[in-house]
């Protein structure tokens, strides 16, 4: 049960986030284009090929376990690359709008009118972990379930598939949120707190594209994915608390 004083800042927050019109572009914006134009488009193409033709890989190339089904299935690329998909579109949304809001909350002052209400760091931070949390996952559910229906409408994968592919995309928006949220509230400016995002984001990415290419099977790799994601989401929020304070808010 959340604490009163916690209640009264995600409201804060909440009405923040949604006066920001940069960031609700953001939140709209770039969440279609990765959860739903992308990987839509894939989704048809692959189901309007032939299934019974494979990729024409030679008997003698050797390939790695998660792209050995590519020999005979021609979806099993495109299963392989959702996970990355979702976990993009997981990871972007919160990272941009955690740098719009709190960035010109702190230039604006606003942060400074914090430290005189009878509240710890601590409730501040999980108002705000909760606000952003909450902002990018009622769209990129909204979303995920165009592409699961697609999914299953076009016998790309069973329901056991895209349920690791949420669970990917809950732990994916768990882990951008703490991590942008740490983030944004150390940098200075947006272009320092960009520049760390991006940092964050194109290896964790790469990461994603090494595990799925060394599982045997899209839906274990994306259930791992899901689990580093989460132990980093742990991780950061845990950073966050030890070494966030109101000085280190207010800089």
């Amino acid at each position: 049960m959340l604490s009163r004083e916690v209640r009264i800042l995600f409201g804060k927050e909440w009405r923040q986030l949604l006066r920001s019109r940069s960031a609700m572009l953001t939140a709209l914006l770039l969440p279609v284009l990765m959860l739903v134009v992308v990987p839509g488009l894939q989704m048809v193409a692959a189901s309007a090929g032939n299934p019974a033709a494979g990729a024409n890989i030679p008997r003698g190339v050797m390939l790695p376990p998660g792209l050995e089904a590519m020999r005979d299935d021609p979806k099993a690329m495109l299963r392989a690359l959702l996970p990355v998909f979702i976990a993009l579109g997981g990871l972007i949304v919160p990272a941009v709008t955690a740098s719009y809001t709190l960035i010109s909350e702190r230039e604006s002052r606003t942060l400074e009118l914090l430290v005189a209400l009878p509240v710890r760091v601590g409730q501040i931070l999980l108002a705000k972990l909760l606000a952003l949390l909450a902002l990018a996952g009622v769209v990129t559910l909204m979303l995920f379930s165009i592409d699961a229906g697609l999914i299953l409408a076009l016998e790309l994968g069973s329901v056991g598939y895209v349920l690791a592919l949420l669970a990917v995309l809950l732990s994916a928006l768990t882990f951008s949120t703490a991590s942008a949220l740490l983030v944004s509230l150390l940098a200075r400016d947006f272009r320092t707190s960009n520049n760390l995002n991006g940092m964050l984001i194109g290896p964790t990415i790469i990461a994603c594209f090494a595990l799925i290419i060394a599982l045997p099977s899209p839906t274990l790799a994306a259930l791992v994915i899901a689990a580093l994601f989460t132990a980093g989401a742990g991780a950061s929020i845990f950073v966050a608390m030890k070494v966030i304070s109101f000085e280190r808010l207010l800089r």
